[in-house]
C-alpha cells in the first residue's frame, strides 16, 4: 500500500525527532560522565560494566548522526511500515557498537590497571599514544576504509530491509554496523591519545564520520584526515 506524501514527510519527522532525542541524551549523558571524572588514572580501572556503559554512549552519540540521513531516506521510501523497519535497522546497527563498547573497556580497563592513563584518560606515553594515531591514519589512506565505507555509504544495501520480513531489518542494520566498525573502529582508537571523554575529540570525530558518510566516496575528506593523523602520530614519536 502506497503512502501519501504528506504520510512519508509525518514519518521522517518522527524519525528524525527520535533521533534527535536518542543524540541529545547519548551526548547529555557523555559530557555529564567527562565533566563529573574523577580524579585518579585508574578511574574504573576495576569496574569494566560502568566504563562499557561510558563506552556505549558515547558510540551512540558519534554513530547514529551518520546513519541520519540513511534512516530519513529509508523511511522516506514508499513502502509498508517504513518506520518500524527503519528503527529495527538502528537497533541492528547499533548492537555491533555495543560489543565494540565492551572491548574497548576491556582495553582501557587494562591500560589504566597497567599505569598507562592519565588523569585524563589518555596514554601516558607518546610512543603508544603515536602509534595509535598512526594506525588511525593509515586505516583512513587504506584500500579496505574506502571499500567499507563504500559499502557503508550503499543505498542499495539498506534498502532490502524494507521489503523483508521481522529478522530482516535487523539482520541488515547489524551488518552495517560491523561495516562500520571495519571503517571506523580504528578511528576510535584516537580517544584514549585526546581523553576519552574530550568533548572536543567526540565533536570532532563526529564531524568527521559524518562528513565521511554524506561526501562521495569520503573523498577529500578522509585523505585529509588520514595525512593530518599521520603527521600527529608522526610528531607525537617524534617530538
Amino acid at each position: 500500500m502506497q503512502r501519501t506524501a504528506l504520510s512519508l514527510q509525518r514519518d521522517q519527522r518522527r524519525v528524525l525527532g527520535l533521533l534527535a532525542v536518542l543524540c541529545a541524551a547519548s551526548w547529555g549523558w557523555s559530557l555529564r560522565l567527562a565533566a563529573h571524572m574523577p580524579e585518579g588514572p585508574h578511574h574504573h580501572a576495576e569496574s569494566l560494566w560502568p566504563l562499557t556503559l561510558m563506552w556505549g554512549a558515547m558510540m551512540v552519540a558519534m554513530m547514529v548522526p551518520p546513519e541520519v540521513p540513511r534512516l530519513v531516506w529509508l523511511v522516506g521510501e514508499p513502502r509498508r511500515a517504513p518506520l518500524a523497519k527503519a528503527l529495527a535497522f538502528l537497533v541492528g546497527y547499533l548492537a555491533p557498537w555495543m560489543g565494540a563498547s565492551l572491548g574497548a573497556a576491556l582495553l582501557q580497563a587494562r591500560l589504566g590497571a597497567a599505569g598507562l592513563l592519565t588523569a585524563e584518560m589518555a596514554t601516558a606515553s607518546r610512543t603508544l599514544g603515536g602509534a595509535l594515531v598512526l594506525a588511525a591514519g593509515a586505516m583512513e589512506l587504506s584500500p579496505l576504509k574506502g571499500a567499507c565505507l563504500e559499502r557503508c555509504r550503499s543505498r542499495a544495501q539498506a534498502a532490502g530491509v524494507l521489503g523483508e520480513g521481522a529478522a530482516g531489518p535487523l539482520l541488515r542494520g547489524a551488518r552495517q554496523g560491523l561495516l562500520s566498525i571495519g571503517s571506523c573502529g580504528v578511528l576510535m582508537l584516537v580517544l584514549f591519545v585526546t581523553g576519552v571523554m574530550s568533548p572536543l575529540a567526540m565533536v570532532l570525530l563526529t564531524a568527521l564520520l559524518f562528513l565521511e558518510a554524506v561526501a562521495p566516496g569520503g573523498w577529500p575528506v578522509r585523505w585529509v584526515a588520514g595525512l593530518a593523523l599521520l603527521g600527529w602520530g608522526a610528531w607525537l614519536i617524534l617530538v
